[in-house]
């Protein structure tokens, strides 16, 4: 047994000195990651500073600029917006290229040049400021950590404004829009929380397995360093009047201190690490939340068809405009028929039957259909239940209501019981749930971020609850660092002693 105890205590004494300054930082920035995210250009964003789309001078259709873009792969995104006062066709494929095709006169997009960029940038801004430094990145730096989740790379034209906010806009080289933009504000704060709390320098983006090597091994150590201390926290445990709350048979100060906190918060710190840990899904452990590509394909009905978009894009504007002012029309199959899904912003959007002159816009499209589509994904299961959502539950929520309502809800009896959310107004799957992805949500999200449905949408007392538990770890962070810094001075003594 005594050899047991020493083994946890240099576990948590050796583990200590490597990690107790890394874990000061990870719940520091926890308190700005309460509030701040990092600073990635949302969809609803860039919406709302485009120009309202005029398709009236579109020559050319899906199917041809296709054509003339030479582009034989299957396709992951396509969209048909404005350059300026220009339609254009931006096509991206599932292994990631990128192309642009100019709709009024057929043109395959040779890249945007320095002039171009400038007004690109000049125009999303509303034409309230200009560049003052114009740089061609051919690398990601810093605040492009997005760039392949959000559909584009490097290389980008990089334009610091001369607005009061130190503004940077990122333009595409490849389809000539706007990626990226990001004030001094949101870079200060981000270095506060989002890049200190993930370890995300620059670097370390530019080599993501490193990266996922580094997180997924500092905070299994981490997680093994709570364990033992939380094991030593009991060892130590010596009540000798029961009438009195001292517990620590510690004598020096810090050491005594370490021992309470840890005792109080030991429990929590471990829960926290743990499920940062789980937030990479180390080893695969844990399936995703999207559909995979056999469920995509029925979904959708096969491979996109360009000549599928048969109806007329001026006739489609002239409907969508008593309706919204669009600002890109994305491409879309779902259940096999082709819809034009128009945007104005992340909220306000309208399908429309893309194979059909006469068809209306659309808000929502009936729940009914969609169910057909949902029981077709797994045609020898039964469906255990079927909710349409107006509020959020245990799964689909968002802290800010950043997420789009109504969505249906169809359990299935799979074998892994699987739930889908299909959201009405854009025809679309948005999330799928397994036994197994049910459980990761609570492990890694409900025990790192508290954000418990009885409790999340009650502020400020989640707030007042996370900031306490916070904290607790914070104190127990530094007790950590004190008592790590101390043993550095002794054995630097003794050694400078024997030597």
């Amino acid at each position: 047994m005594k050899q047991l105890i020493k083994f946890f205590l240099l576990v948590h004494r050796y583990l200590g000195l490597a990690l107790s300054l890394l874990f000061v930082i990870w719940f520091f920035s926890g308190f700005a990651m309460m509030y701040v995210k990092y600073p990635t250009m949302r969809q609803n964003e860039r919406l709302q500073n485009l120009p309202v789309a005029d398709f009236q001078h579109v020559k050319f259709s899906l199917q041809q600029a296709v054509e003339r873009a030479g582009v034989t792969d299957t396709f992951r995104v396509v969209r048909l917006g404005m350059m300026l006062d220009r339609p254009v066709y931006r096509l991206t494929t599932t292994k990631g290229d990128y192309k642009a095709v100019l709709a009024d006169t057929g043109e395959l997009f040779a890249g945007t040049d320095s002039t171009l960029a400038v007004q690109l940038a000049t125009a999303f801004e509303k034409h309230k400021s200009k560049p003052a430094k114009i740089e061609v990145l051919t690398e990601i730096d810093q605040w492009m950590a997005a760039a392949r989740s959000m559909g584009y790379s490097v290389p980008v034209y990089r334009l610091t404004m001369d607005d009061p906010a130190g503004t940077y806009i990122y333009v595409s080289t490849q389809t000539g829009e706007v990626v990226q933009r990001v004030n001094a504000k949101q870079r200060f704060l981000a270095w506060l929380g989002p890049i200190p709390h993930w370890i995300y320098p620059t670097i370390l983006l530019r080599n993501r397995p490193l990266w996922n090597d580094i997180i997924i091994w500092t905070s299994t150590l981490g997680s093994i360093m709570c364990i033992a201390g939380i094991v030593m926290g009991f060892v130590r445990y010596r009540r000798k009047d029961p009438k009195s709350l001292v517990f620590s048979p510690y004598k020096k100060r810090w050491f005594r201190w370490h021992h309470y906190t840890g005792f109080v918060f030991g429990i929590f710190v471990f829960t926290w690490v743990f499920s940062g840990l789980l937030s990479m899904t180390p080893w695969d452990w844990a399936p995703f939340t999207k559909l995979n590509p056999e469920e995509s394909e029925k979904w959708t009905g096969g491979i996109m068809q360009p000549v599928s978009f048969s109806a007329s894009i001026s006739q489609a504007e002239m409907k969508l405009k008593s309706e919204l002012d669009t600002r890109e029309l994305h491409y879309t199959h779902i259940l096999g028929k082709p819809y034009w899904l128009a945007y104005q912003d992340e909220f306000n959007t309208r399908l429309l039957a893309a194979d059909d002159s006469l068809a209306t816009p659309i808000t929502a499209l009936e729940p009914d259909k969609l169910l057909t589509g949902i029981k077709n994904l797994n045609p020898e299961n039964e469906v255990l239940e079927s909710t349409l959502l107006t509020e959020y539950d245990n799964y689909y929520y968002s802290k800010n209501n950043e997420k789009r309502l109504p969505v249906l809800r169809v359990s299935m009896d799979t074998p892994d019981n699987t739930w889908y959310y299909a959201d009405l107004k854009t025809g679309q799957i948005v999330l799928k749930h397994e036994r197994l992805s049910r459980l990761e949500r609570w492990l890694y999200h409900g025990l790192h971020s508290f954000d418990f449905r009885f409790l999340l949408y009650k502020r400020p007392l989640w707030d007042i609850t996370v900031i306490f538990f916070m904290l607790g770890g914070l104190l127990v962070s530094v007790t950590g660092v004190v008592l790590s810094w101390k043993w550095l001075k002794r054995w630097k003594k003794r050694n400078i002693s024997k030597g």
